[in-house]
Formats: structure tokens, sequence, C-alpha cells
């Protein structure tokens, strides 16, 4: 007889996703960025460019993160995509807790059934949002947006 408690057990390796599950936020160029363990060498300023002309579009880049790269082969889309509703919500709370009442954020949640992809942006008044919400029904992939 199979040990449900067992079953259900989920190990997470913290040394590989500790930035992901306890994240940390700074700001570069008017940005606000997710740190994590990339070999990302950020340059001196912002420059916009053909593929991200903005601010905006350069955090929802940046600080988009692929959760089934952070968790073994041994867990299920649907047991990454429920550990990511949880890390959004850990994601809100810190962006609120360093930045609010300064600056406000748009996190996104994006599911298919294989895989988890999470991204936060800054809401700026003079750049176009990087998610149009007035027509999320469009999408494809599932999505879970939280604005703080």
């Amino acid at each position: 007889m199979v040990d449900k408690e067992k079953q259900s057990e989920i190990k997470i390796d913290f040394n590989t996703a500790k930035n992901i599950i306890f994240p940390e936020f700074f700001e570069w160029e008017g940005c606000v960025l997710l740190r994590q363990d990339r070999n990302d060498i950020l340059l001196s300023q912002f420059l916009p460019n053909q593929f991200i002309p903005d601010r905006t579009a350069f955090e929802a880049d940046y600080n988009h993160v692929h959760l089934n790269d952070f968790f073994s082969e041994n867990f299920s889309p649907i047991q990454v995509f429920i550990l990511a509703t949880k890390i959004i919500k850990v994601w809100a709370a810190t962006l609120y807790k360093q930045f609010n009442p300064n600056k406000k954020f748009i996190l996104i949640l994006s599911f298919d059934d294989e895989e988890a992809v999470l991204r936060f942006y800054t809401v700026r008044e003079n750049e176009s949002p990087w998610l149009d919400t007035s027509s999320i029904e469009s999408y494809l992939d599932g999505l879970m947006v939280i604005e703080v």
C-alpha cells in the first residue's frame, strides 16, 4: 500500500530555487529587477531597441522566470503550478513591502498545462503596459494577474 503522505511530499533544493522562493529586488536605471543567479551583465544605462522599446518591456523580459527550470523533473506541471501560485504571492508581498507607496507593479503567472512562467513589471504612466488586461480572455495560456 502506498503511503499517501509520502506520495504528495515535495522536496525542493533551496540552493537552486532560493532567489525565486526568497526574492531580492534591486533598482537599476529606473527599473526594478529580480536578483537572479545568471550571468547577465547590465549595461551602465538603459538603451531601448526594436525588441525592448522601453523600461516596462525590459522589466517584463528580464524579470521572467520559467519555474519548471528550478524544480526537478520529479515535479509534475501541476505541482510546479501550485508552487507558482504561492511564489507569486511572496513576490507581491515583497515588492509591496519594499516599494509601496512609490511604485506599483503587475505580476503575471502564465500556465499552459506544461510550464509555469512568472514575471513582473512596474506600472508607468508614460509607457504602455506589457500585458493588456482588458483582453485577458483572448490569451491561450491561463493567466493569474496581481496588481500591487
